[in-house]
C-alpha cells in the first residue's frame, strides 16, 4: 500500500496552558544528560483489562430487527446510519405529521442505504415460482396534492405509484436478480415539492424489509414503536421506537422478536458478554459476508431462556478474530421481554500502567512536505541511515494518515487538533484566529518557540504562526539543500537561549521540482524523453493534465529523483539529532518525525499533491522519539494528524485546549489491541476519506461513493471489485455519525464513529 512520509521533529515538553501576553514561568535549565541508561518505557507493570468495545454505547450503530425484518425508523435520529451520505441533507428526521414521527424528505429525491444479510441475506430467501423472497414496505405521506412516487432499487425501478392523501403502506417485491448480500440503495423520487414550504415532498415513517410473507402479513406487535426502551416496555402508541440507554439500569430493555446487529471486526480472543433478565428466550448470531454470499444461515452462538432472577451470558468470538461480522443480540418467544444491563465485546490482555513522569521537556518536531509512508518500506535503495536509526528508536506509526494532501490545511490540522472543515483552511486559506495552536499552548511554560519553513506559505498570514517567538522562510536556497538551511536557521534561532525549546522545523525537498544534489544521483541516467531534474515540476504538470503518458521507466527515473530528496533530508535528520546530541538534551526530549502529506506518482494517472484521497496521497510516517516516555516499538491502529498535539501535551500533563478536536493517542499507544479507530481526511471540494481499520470510504466528489478493503486491494485498483458488505456497512456508519456534527466532532467526548462513548447518545438524544 503506498503512502506519503514527512518528516516531524516532536518539539519541547509543555508548561501550563496559557498565551503569549501571559508573564513567563521559565523552568530550571535542562540537566545534563546522564552517563547511565534511561529505564524502559512505559514502565512495565500491567493491569489486566477485558473491555473492549461498549455495545450499550454502540446502540445508535446497531441496525434493529423487528419479527424477521429489518426496520428503518425515519421518526429516529438513529436513522441516520441508513441515510445514503451524498444526500443525508434530502431528510429531515424526527419530525411530527399528522401525529406520526417520520423523516421529511426535502426535495424531489432521497435515498437509504439497505443491508440484505444475516437472515435477510438473498440467497437465503430465493425466488420461488417466480415470487421474490424479500420484499420491502413503505409508510408514506405525500406532502403535495397529485403527488406521484417513484422507488429505485439499485437504481432499478421497481415502481411508480400515484399516492393517495394520507398515510399508507405501500410494499414492493424485491427482484433476486437486482439485490445483492451487503448493502443496496433505495431511492424514492417524487414527482413533485412544495415550493412555499421548505421544497418538502412527502414524509416516510419506517421503510421495512424482509421475507416476503412478512412484510404482506405483519404478525401481531410487528408496527410497534417501543420495542426498545428506556425502562420497562411502555404502550404508548405514540412512543418512537428508541435504541437509548436506561437511566435506571444503564441497559437496554427489548421486546419479543426484537434485535440489535452490530458491525465490527473483533479481535483475536474476543469474547462477548452479557448480563440480562426476562422473559422468553435470548439469542446471539454471527454471520461474514462469505456467509451472506452463500446463503448460509447465522451461527447461532447463544440460544437459551431468560430468568427474572437474571444471568451472565459468554460467548466465543475468536473463531472470528480479523474477520468482520454482523452479530445480532435478539429476544424471542410470545411476550417475551430482555432487559441487558451490560453488553460488551471483551479482550482479554494486559495494558501497561501509564506511570510516566509528566513535566516540561524540550520539543522537536520535524515536518516532510512530501513524504510517503513506503519510503520507510524495508528494502528501499539508498539506505536512509539516519532515519533508520531514528525509528529504531522511536515509537512508529505504521498507519498514520494526513487531514489533508495539502501542505496548509494538514498543517493548520496538527497545530490546532483541529479539522479542516473546521479550522478553514481546507481550500488552503487561513486557520481561523480563535483556534489555538500547539505553540501558543505552550507559552506559559517559559519555551522559546522558534519555527523555519522552506515553504512561504507557513506564514504569518495563513495564521500558522500564531504562538512562535522567532521564525525564518528559506525557500530560495542555492548554496546547500533546502532541508540543511532550514535545520541551521532554526539552531541559529535557539542557540543560547535559556529555558525549554520548542523547534519546529518544515522541508519540502521531496516535492516537486525532485532536483537533489547531483552526487546522490550520479548513477541515474534518465530514459529517453524524461525531464531534467530542475524541470520536473512541469512534467507533474503535464502528468496531472493528460498531456503526457510516463512509461515505467520514466517514473522510476523521476522517483530515484525523488529518493534523492529523501537522502537530503535524512541528512539534515541526522545533523540535528547530533546537534542535540552535542547539546545535552536529546535523550531528555521529545523529538517527532512527521509527513504532512504524500506525494502520487501516477499510481492513479496522477502527480504531484493535493488533488486526491488516495493511499499514497494521505498515508505518512509519524514517529515520536522520546525514550523516558515512550517505548521503541510500532503501533499498527490507523491513526491522523489531528491527534499528535494532544498527545503531545498529555506527555506532559498539559489540559488540552477546549476547541481541541483530537485527543492523546496514549490509551491506543498503550493498549495492545485498541477498540476501532476511525480516522478521516479531506479535500477543498467537498470530498472526504474515512478509514476504520482495513475499510476506507471516499464521499465525493459529489454523491460519489467509494469503498475499498484496503486488505484485499492495498493499491486501491478501481478494476477490484470490493463487497459493499460489513465493512462498508463498519465505515459508512462511523462516517455517517462524524458528519452529523458539522465538523464540530470531538473525540474526547464522543470517541470516534466506529467507537462511540456513552456520552454521544445522551448529547443527540438517541
Amino acid at each position: 500500500m503506498r503512502g506519503r512520509c514527512s518528516i516531524v521533529s516532536l518539539a519541547l515538553s509543555l508548561g501550563l496552558l496559557g498565551c503569549g501576553d501571559d508573564a513567563a514561568v521559565v523552568p530550571d535549565p535542562p540537566k545534563a544528560a546522564s552517563a547511565d541508561p534511561l529505564p524502559p518505557a512505559p514502565v512495565a507493570t500491567v493491569a489486566g483489562t477485558d473491555l473492549w468495545l461498549d455495545l450499550i454505547a454502540q446502540r445508535p450503530s446497531a441496525t434493529v430487527t423487528r419479527m424477521g425484518a429489518l426496520e428503518i425508523d425515519l421518526g429516529s435520529r438513529t436513522a441516520s446510519k441508513h441515510l445514503s451520505l451524498g444526500t443525508r441533507t434530502a431528510w429531515r428526521l424526527g419530525e411530527v405529521v399528522d401525529e406520526k414521527l417520520a423523516g421529511v424528505v426535502v426535495g424531489r429525491s432521497a435515498s437509504l442505504e439497505v443491508p440484505l444479510d444475516g437472515a435477510l441475506s438473498p440467497k437465503a430467501n430465493p425466488t420461488v415460482d417466480e415470487v421474490p423472497g424479500l420484499a420491502m414496505a413503505i409508510e408514506v405521506k405525500p406532502l403535495v396534492d397529485k403527488q406521484s412516487m417513484t422507488v429505485l432499487l439499485n437504481e432499478r425501478p421497481l415502481a411508480n405509484l400515484t399516492l393517495a392523501k394520507g398515510w399508507g403502506r405501500r410494499t414492493f417485491s424485491l427482484p433476486e436478480d437486482g439485490i445483492h448480500p451487503g448493502e443496496n440503495r433505495v431511492r424514492l423520487f417524487f414527482r413533485n415539492v412544495d415550493a412555499d414550504n421548505g421544497d418538502v415532498s412527502a414524509a416516510v415513517a419506517r421503510v421495512v424489509v424482509g421475507p416476503r410473507e412478512r412484510i404482506t402479513s405483519p404478525p401481531p406487535g410487528a408496527d410497534r414503536r417501543d420495542a426498545i426502551t428506556l425502562g420497562v416496555a411502555r404502550d404508548d402508541p405514540e412512543e418512537r421506537l428508541s435504541v437509548r440507554g436506561s437511566r435506571d439500569t444503564g441497559g437496554l430493555v427489548l421486546a419479543e422478536g426484537t434485535g440489535l446487529a452490530y458491525y465490527f471486526v473483533p479481535p483475536p480472543r474476543a469474547r462477548l458478554s452479557l448480563t440480562a433478565t426476562g422473559q422468553g428466550a435470548l439469542s446471539v448470531s454471527v454471520s461474514t459476508d462469505a456467509d451472506h454470499a452463500l446463503g448460509k444461515a447465522p451461527t447461532r452462538l447463544v440460544d437459551e431462556p431468560l430468568r427474572a432472577s437474571g444471568q451472565e451470558v459468554r460467548a466465543d468470538l475468536s473463531g472470528w478474530g480479523g474477520t468482520p461480522i454482523r452479530l445480532e443480540i435478539a429476544v424471542r418467544g410470545a411476550g417475551a421481554q430482555g432487559a441487558l444491563s451490560r453488553a460488551r465485546i471483551d479482550v482479554p490482555r494486559s495494558i501497561p500502567v501509564d506511570r510516566r513522569a509528566r513535566g516540561p521537556r524540550d520539543l522537536f518536531i520535524v515536518t516532510v512536505e512530501g513524504m510517503r509512508a513506503d519510503a520507510l518500506e524495508v528494502g528501499r535503495s539508498p539506505s536512509l541511515p539516519n532515519l533508520e536509526a531514528f525509528l529504531a528508536e522511536a515509537l512508529v506509526f505504521d498507519r498514520a494518515y494526513a487531514p489533508s494532501p495539502a501542505a496548509v490545511p494538514s498543517h493548520a490540522a496538527w497545530l490546532s487538533s483541529v479539522a479542516p472543515p473546521r479550522h478553514l483552511t481546507v481550500r488552503g486559506t487561513f486557520i481561523a484566529g480563535n483556534q489555538v495552536l500547539l505553540p501558543e499552548a505552550l507559552a506559559r511554560g517559559g519555551y522559546v518557540r522558534v519555527q523555519s519553513t522552506a515553504n512561504t506559505d507557513v506564514n504569518e498570514s495563513r495564521g500558522l504562526l500564531q504562538g512562535i517567538d522567532a521564525h525564518g522562510v528559506l525557500a530560495d536556497v542555492v548554496d546547500a539543500p533546502r532541508a540543511t538551511a532550514v535545520l541551521h536557521d532554526a539552531i541559529e534561532r535557539l542557540e543560547g537561549k535559556a529555558g525549554r525549546w520548542y523547534m519546529h522545523i518544515n522541508v519540502n525537498d521531496p516535492q516537486a521540482p525532485y532536483d537533489p544534489p547531483r552526487e546522490l544521483v550520479r548513477e541515474t541516467t534518465a530514459p529517453p524523453g524524461a525531464p531534467l531534474p530542475h524541470l520536473t515540476h512541469i512534467w507533474v504538470g503535464r502528468v496531472r493534465l493528460g498531456k503526457t503518458e510516463p512509461s515505467a521507466e520514466e517514473v522510476a527515473y523521476i522517483r530515484r529523483l525523488y529518493r534523492g530528496e529523501l537522502q537530503v533530508v535524512d541528512e539534515a535528520l541526522g545533523e540535528l539529532m547530533h546537534w542535540l546530541e552535542k547539546e545535552r538534551r536529546l535523550d531528555d526530549a521529545i523529538v517527532v518525525f512527521l509527513g504532512v502529506h504524500g506525494e502520487e506518482f501516477y499510481e492513479h494517472l496522477g502527480a504531484g499533491h493535493a488533488r486526491t484521497l488516495y493511499e499514497e496521497s494521505l498515508r505518512v510516517p509519524m514517529a515520536i522519539r522520546a525514550p523516558s516516555l515512550l517505548a521503541a516499538g510500532r503501533v499498527a491502529a490507523p491513526v491522523d494528524l489531528l491527534d499528535l498535539s494532544p498527545t503531545l501535551l498529555d506527555l506532559q500533563g498539559v489540559p488540552l485546549p477546549d476547541r481541541w478536536q483530537g485527543r492523546s493517542l496514549l490509551p491506543v499507544i498503550d493498549d495492545p489491541h485498541p477498540p476501532p479507530q476511525a480516522v478521516g481526511a479531506y479535500l477543498g471540494d467537498g470530498s472526504r476519506a474515512m478509514i476504520v481499520g482495513r475499510h476506507k470510504l471516499v464521499l465525493g466528489p459529489g454523491r460519489m461513493e467509494t469503498y475499498t478493503d484496503l486488505e484485499a486491494d492495498p493499491a486501491e485498483d478501481p478494476e477490484v471489485p470490493s463487497v459493499p458488505g460489513v465493512g462498508l456497512r463498519i465505515v459508512r456508519t462511523a462516517l455517517v455519525w462524524e458528519l452529523l456534527s458539522d465538523a464540530a466532532w470531538r473525540r474526547g467526548r464522543w470517541g470516534s464513529g466506529a467507537n462511540l462513548t456513552a456520552t454521544f447518545a445522551r448529547d443527540w438524544g438517541m
